[in-house]
């Protein structure tokens, strides 16, 4: 039986199609288009009416690829730039009226919690932490005894870090210390504890890209992203070599200008948590939205 999820996400609108056989997830196909809907937040907080139509024309397009696979059910899902928007009920209603689905917008606390769920179909966690760095925010999950003890999410993701922060395509270095502090501010400012934490997990977009990065420079896959893998590559990322930005587009054309500031996010959750090192999940939300509808 096939099920599908499609993600609203503040960087990325993403469909993915799972099999479910006995308790087991056999992913089937998977289409990611990229809108930026966070670069369509007005300065006042409400999506624009360009960003709302942006969206229903690219949610339209996964809508009719999904109906190739005779799904079970379909689930839409909204996390930061939607849940955050002061007219996200009108934009709940045009999407409504125009894609004929409903959005289940997901609120802080179910985010942390699905993050999780998609971490723990992959991995036995037991006490530790979960990152995943959107392009709207940064959810920041915390684990004790197999459960969510708590959950924050930081209203800055690799996005809006880069719309806020930098003014050419790659950040300087002044650029890249103003995002590492804006995102101790936020932690400050949200009150996470700075708890000691043995295992850390990060699922998302951003994270994973740091992954083929990383990967395609040592030539070897990876078990674990470290601190020293992550500031060995910021180093060979000169914004004023040509080449640095052939090999982004080759690898990731389309976070070309996101992934250093979110590289910068990941390091100031690595100097506020002191740890080093971190096993990237390729379950994360959505996965663990679908198993838990389906549990049900």
């Amino acid at each position: 039986m096939n099920y599908g999820i499609i993600d609203l996400g503040s960087n990325s609108v993403r469909l993915e199609i799972y099999a479910f056989q006995k308790d087991e997830m056999k992913h089937v196909y998977s289409r990611r288009e990229v809108l930026g809907l966070a670069s369509y937040v007005l300065p006042e907080g409400y999506l624009s009416d360009l960003g709302i139509d942006a969206l229903i024309r690219v949610l339209n397009e996964l809508v009719n690829a999904s109906k190739h696979f005779d799904l079970k059910s379909l689930y839409v899902v909204a996390t930061a730039t939607i849940r955050n928007a002061r007219n996200q009920n009108e934009i709940l209603i045009k999407i409504k009226k125009n894609c004929g689905v409903n959005v289940i917008v997901l609120d802080e606390e179910k985010e942390a919690y699905y993050g999780y769920k998609g971490v723990s179909l992959k991995f036995d966690i037991k006490d530790g932490l979960v990152i995943d760095i959107g392009g709207g925010s940064t959810e920041v999950t915390l684990i004790k005894n197999s459960l969510v003890k708590e959950g924050h999410s930081l209203p800055i993701g690799s996005l809006n870090a880069y719309i806020s922060y930098v003014k050419e395509v790659l950040p300087t270095l002044d650029e890249k210390e103003r995002i590492l502090h804006a995102v101790i501010h936020a932690l400050k400012q949200e009150k996470v504890p700075k708890e000691q934490v043995l295992e850390v997990y990060g699922i998302g977009g951003t994270i994973r890209a740091c992954k083929v990065l990383i990967e395609s420079l040592l030539n070897k896959k990876i078990d674990f992203l470290t601190k020293s893998h992550l500031e060995d590559l910021m180093k060979r990322l000169n914004p004023l070599k040509k080449q640095t930005y052939l090999s982004l587009m080759r690898m990731i054309p389309d976070r070309t200008h996101t992934i250093i500031p979110g590289m910068m996010i990941l390091l100031a959750l690595m100097e506020y948590f002191e740890f080093s090192q971190l096993k990237v999940s390729d379950y994360g939300i959505r996965e663990g939205y679908l198993f838990e509808r389906l549990e049900n």
